[in-house]
Order: structure tokens, then C-alpha cells, then sequence
């Protein structure tokens, strides 16, 4: 067992690391940029926001920065509230996601568990295919009630 729990730590280093190169070339491949707004800066502040927040470095060098203040916890300042950090604001909001996330926890185990049990019980039958069909709502719903 503990074999198994260091592969699969091992295996998670390489997928991270390919998941934030990901998310970083998406955030550098989209149009537009941090300070693009309805009412266009002049040249030179723009130039000097970029140096500012690093934006004018190369790619490699933004990318090593972006993942050694992400291993440190450090998300940098803001774009969109300025006087804010990104940790101030997560921090803020944290604990209702905290909150939606347990509770979300507590109701999939206190339906799920009783469906799963009822329907292993009753495999091939009406009752089984119900409780996979609450099952698929009940994992469908909250995606598209969002929208």
C-alpha cells in the first residue's frame, strides 16, 4: 500500500506541472491582456504596468516565476482590484467554498452511499437502473443549473 500511495505521488509531481504549463500558455494564448479595459491607456503606462507585474520578461522566465510563487503560496497582486492581492481575495472567499463543499460532501454520501448499497443489491433491475439515473442527475444538475 504505501507503494502504491508513493507512485501515485510521484505520478501527481509531472501531471501538475503539466497542468499549470497548460493554464499558463491558455492565459498567454487568449486575447487581450490584463489591462486591456473599455478606455484605452496610453503606450507608456501600459509598458510600465508590464514591467511592473513581469510581463515583459520572457515567457521562460515569467513561467519559473509563476511556479516558484505558486510553490511559495504567492499569487501575486491582483489585476482587477489593485489595492488587493490574489491571497486576500481567496482568502476571503474561502470559507463559503469551504462551506458549498462540505456540505456537497455530506449530501453525496448521506443519497449516494444508500443509492449505491440499494442498487449493488438489485443489480439489473428497475431499482438499479433509478438509482443510476438519480445518480447521473444528481452528478448533471448542478452543471447545468450554473448556466
Amino acid at each position: 500500500m504505501i507503494n502504491y500511495v508513493i507512485r501515485r505521488i510521484l505520478w501527481a509531481i509531472p501531471v501538475l506541472l503539466i497542468i499549470s504549463l497548460v493554464t499558463f500558455s491558455l492565459a498567454h494564448v487568449i486575447p487581450g491582456g490584463p489591462f486591456d479595459r473599455e478606455k484605452p491607456l496610453p503606450a507608456e503606462i501600459i509598458a510600465n504596468l508590464e514591467a511592473y507585474y513581469g510581463l515583459d520578461d520572457p515567457l521562460w522566465k515569467q513561467y519559473t516565476d509563476y511556479l516558484w510563487n505558486a510553490l511559495h503560496g504567492d499569487f501575486g497582486p491582483s489585476y482587477s482590484s489593485r489595492s488587493r492581492t490574489v491571497n486576500d481575495i481567496m482568502s476571503a472567499h474561502f470559507p463559503v467554498s469551504a462551506q458549498l463543499g462540505v456540505l456537497a460532501l455530506i449530501i453525496a454520501m448521506v443519497v449516494g452511499i444508500p443509492l449505491g448499497m440499494v442498487s449493488a443489491l438489485k443489480q439489473n433491475s428497475f431499482i438499479d437502473y433509478f438509482c443510476m439515473f438519480f445518480a447521473l442527475l444528481g452528478v448533471s444538475v448542478p452543471a447545468i443549473a450554473g448556466k
